[in-house]
């Protein structure tokens, strides 16, 4: 291993592990109020298209960088899950918010 393969081992495991952490903490609160929709659904799709981009590259040049597809894997779960969560989650605050303004 190369010093830039390594940089690409160490980078990619960065920003998959930098996913974790926020997945966590909305698994656990419930809290997605300042998640913003256009945030979460680039960042969504750009990952699930780098992806399709990178397994189709992979293939026909028959050269697998597994570094990238840890990251991309991952990061396609978390967010995957963020934005679930984002509706799941939001329309269920939303109607405890509702309630308890026309209660008040």
């Amino acid at each position: 291993m190369n010093i830039f393969d390594f940089l690409g081992w160490l980078g990619n495991i960065i920003l998959s592990i930098g996913v974790i952490p926020q997945v966590w903490k909305t698994w656990r609160t419930h809290d997605v109020s300042s998640f913003s929709w256009s945030f979460l659904l680039m960042w969504w799709l750009g990952v699930d298209f780098v992806f399709i981009y990178l397994v189709y590259d992979n293939i026909t040049h028959h050269h697998f960088q597994w570094s990238l597809w840890v990251n991309y894997l991952i990061n396609i779960l978390g967010t995957t899950y963020l934005v679930y969560a984002k509706f799941a989650y939001g329309r269920r605050n939303d109607s405890q918010n509702f309630s308890t303004k026309t209660a008040e």
